[in-house]
């Protein structure tokens, strides 16, 4: 597909807004841990692609209200058709392999969907309200998971617990900084309330056998940074998101843990190949970004998303301790060295070369 002369094909293809993508892409991830196979994995392409079309369709409707055809109003309904298509074969592909009664969780969440579909073409979805309604619609998609995978209602109410919670916290707490960062000053006590009501909800609920333990931990921790953050000064709008996001995939990757130490067969057992496999390509990586940023003498925006993957691997890392029987030392030294490119990569140059060629020598020590 491609874009017209006037029109680039990211503008109609891809969503504005970045707090979407946490709130679809965790549950769908919740999911896929939960009750790996192709009932989740089709729900995975229904989820994503489904979000995805939100963005064209709005642009069509927009243009369709007006009366005009401008020349994305083609190009976005070839990418809607496209996402649509593609959302349809994962929603076929989850029916055709469910084991269970997945279509409950996504029928009790259509009124939340069609609020956040009203609210949208009434441009306010931006509103708190809708939001919540948007993430909450999202989130049933990982018990919807949970349910096709045969598994039980209690692990399926939990997985939908796990992520609501999360999800009020957050969008409290993000709403108050980005307000803070345009220079308002918001209270802060709704925030503070929404972080720790999180908390305090998911230990009622852990005490009831409604969420692993490992979930309040999780929200524990989002509820001290949040806290800490919401006392210093404002960040930048993309630190908010990005920091929201980690937290999001550290209740996801909390919450499956939980459940596997409880006895579920999660996919989790297997982090540790996974964590192998990503780390040799990982480990040549580093190298080539060192020698790259030496010669180019200054650290582009594409090194900063690296940082990401190093994340990532290090964190598979560390949930690969949770299932070994003794303490092993790769783990660690692969975090020692991820956390040492944080710090010099934020440093002139050369030193965010340095932090890259350093931590290529210790993934391939270890």
């Amino acid at each position: 597909m491609r874009a017209t002369a006037s029109v680039p094909l990211k503008t109609v293809a891809l969503p504005t807004e970045h707090g979407g993508w946490g709130f679809t892409l965790e549950p769908l991830l919740l999911g896929l841990l939960l009750s790996p196979g192709p009932h989740t994995l089709g729900l995975f392409l229904l989820g994503l692609f489904g979000f995805l079309a939100r963005h064209p369709l709005k642009l069509l409707y927009q243009d369709l209200r007006r009366g005009k055809r401008y020349a994305r109003t083609t190009l976005a309904l070839r990418v809607a058709g496209v996402y649509l298509a593609l959302a349809l074969a994962g929603f076929l592909l989850a029916l055709a392999t469910a084991q269970g009664p997945f279509l409950l969780p996504l029928a009790l969440a259509l009124p939340l969907g069609a609020f956040m579909l009203w609210a949208d073409l009434q441009g306010r979805a931006r509103e708190l309200l809708p939001e919540i309604a948007a993430a909450l619609f999202m989130a049933s998609l990982a018990p919807a998971g949970v349910l096709a995978g045969g598994l039980g209602e209690r692990v399926a109410l939990g997985s939908f617990l796990a992520l609501a919670l999360r999800d009020v916290a957050a969008l409290y707490y993000a709403r108050t900084q980005v307000l803070r960062a345009r220079g308002v000053a918001p209270r802060p006590f709704p925030a503070h309330l929404a972080l720790w009501g999180a908390v305090l909800l998911a230990g009622l609920a852990s005490q009831a056998g409604l969420l692993p333990w490992a979930t309040g931990l999780s929200l524990l921790l989002l509820a001290l940074y949040g806290s800490v953050a919401l006392s210093r000064p404002p960040v930048p709008a993309r630190v908010i998101g990005w920091t929201q996001m980690g937290f999001g995939l550290l209740v996801v990757l909390g919450t499956a843990l939980g459940y596997t130490l409880e006895g579920l067969p999660t996919a989790l057992p297997g982090v540790g190949g996974l964590h192998r496999l990503l780390g040799y390509a990982l480990t040549a990586l580093a190298f080539l970004a060192g020698l790259y940023l030496l010669a180019r003498k200054e650290a582009p925006r594409f090194s900063r998303a690296l940082l990401g993957l190093y994340d990532l691997n290090a964190l598979l890392g560390l949930l690969s301790l949770a299932f070994s029987q003794r303490l092993w030392p790769h783990p660690l030294l692969a975090l020692l060295g991820v956390v040492a490119l944080h710090i010099l990569h934020k440093r002139p140059y050369p030193w965010p070369a340095v932090g890259f060629l350093l931590l290529g020598f210790l993934l391939l020590w270890h």
